[in-house]
């Protein structure tokens, strides 16, 4: 999109009476093309033929369109955004699901299974392939960077366990992952099955 362009659709907006509510952001760069126009149309922002636009061009667009809105709708099944602030922060940051190319999460998952395995050993070093704690530690915390992993955040849980760690080890949980891990509990919850027993019982008052 040219500067031309951008100058138009913002002409636009301002005759249409729509108010720059805003500040001009950019969007990170680990958003992709198809994410975009998931954006576009699970948000049905006003931007006319997006899908013939680059990657580029839709990220412009984006942009001049978001800061003009009021509002969006909320939307509670894969970006869990709730409001025109919480999508505005997404668009700026890193795309949590693009943090690590295929190799970097095998290697991640594979010390998260490693983590898992030392302390289901009872929390022994050497059978597990450690030599002391602070190895453990170190292996601990690079992985609790990457909390969007299931396996990552129970080896984290079970570590935060082993006595010889003193320090807890904290994990930012990305917004969206957690309100992902939300709902999958609420599911599970709702369909806990409800277990009634009859017979014949004595209550004491005593």
């Amino acid at each position: 999109m040219t500067e031309l362009e951008q100058q138009t659709n913002h002409d636009t907006f301002v005759n249409l009476g729509w108010i720059d509510t805003t500040d001009k952001f950019t969007v990170h760069m680990t958003h992709s093309r198809k994410e975009l126009l998931d954006i576009i149309r699970v948000f049905k922002l006003p931007i006319t033929t997006f899908t013939n636009k680059n990657k580029k061009d839709l990220q412009a667009a984006i942009v001049e369109t978001v800061r003009f809105l009021n509002s969006v709708d909320p939307e509670d099944e894969y970006f869990f955004i709730s409001s025109k602030e919480e999508l505005v922060d997404y668009l700026r940051k890193q795309n949590p699901a693009k943090t690590l190319t295929i190799k970097e999460k095998s290697e991640v998952m594979m010390l998260a299974k490693k983590l898992i395995a030392y302390s289901r050993n009872g929390y022994f070093l050497l059978p597990s392939g450690y030599m002391d704690a602070i190895d453990v530690y170190k292996d601990a915390t690079y992985v609790a960077k990457f909390p969007e992993i299931p396996s990552v955040r129970k080896a984290i849980e079970l570590i935060n366990h082993d006595p010889k760690i003193r320090e807890k080890i904290q994990m930012v949980i990305p917004r969206r992952v957690q309100k992902q891990l939300d709902k999958r509990k609420a599911v599970k919850q709702k369909n806990i099955p409800l277990y009634i027993k009859r017979g014949e019982f004595i209550i004491d008052f005593s």
